[in-house]
């Protein structure tokens, strides 16, 4: 076979679906790092005024509405990352591996799968200093949206269990002082709790 139908050979092997397929998901295996990856299509956000539920069906309906191929939603554009973190919930473009959105799961204030369009997934947040926003993400099957919102679920009982245990550990800790005990620290030097006197030498 000449260089030539070689190289052409190689161009179509690179194009088939099953080759995609295949670099896609190793893209994605390479941006979750071990922790629960989801592909979706994200469609965007949009800034609302409240956590009621007619506030977020109005904002699915307006990024539905400015998506190019609105009726036919399994195929919209680029396929995104959504990465559950211990802390925080990311973005991003599996193609290139650009981060699109950072959100920490204190900022959170609801997510669920829509009731009207199973396929869809959202999220409210609300960063310091910034209006309430409703982030809005396509998912291939209704079942995929479920399993998001059970994952996050998941992840907001750790990260309270986590925060009730950090200010546990701060309770005691301010226990400690009032009691004129001081709250052990490592590295310690044990010659630090001799007597005075055995100090001297």
């Amino acid at each position: 076979m000449s260089w030539g139908g070689s190289f052409q050979l190689m161009q179509t092997l690179r194009k088939s679906p099953a080759v995609l397929r295949h670099f896609r998901q190793d893209r994605a295996q390479a941006l979750s790092h071990g922790d629960p990856l989801f592909k979706v299509h994200y469609l965007g956000t949009e800034k609302i005024y409240s956590l009621d539920v007619e506030q977020a069906a109005e904002a699915i309906a307006r990024l539905l509405e400015k998506s190019p191929v609105a009726a036919t939603l399994d195929k919209i554009g680029k396929e995104h990352a959504l990465v559950v973190r211990p802390r925080y919930v990311e973005v991003k473009e599996i193609s290139t591996g650009r981060q699109l959105t950072k959100t920490y799961l204190k900022d959170i204030a609801y997510c669920a799968a829509d009731t009207t369009r199973p396929n869809v997934f959202l999220y409210i947040c609300k960063q310091r200093g910034q209006q309430l926003q409703c982030r809005v993400f396509w998912c291939s099957r209704p079942d995929r949206a479920r399993d998001m919102t059970a994952c996050l679920a998941r992840y907001f009982q750790s990260a309270l269990n986590d925060l009730l245990e950090d200010e546990t550990n701060h309770t005691k800790e301010e226990e400690r002082k009032e009691d004129g005990k001081p709250f052990p620290t490592m590295g310690q030097s044990k010659s630090s709790t001799l007597p005075a006197d055995l100090r001297r030498g």
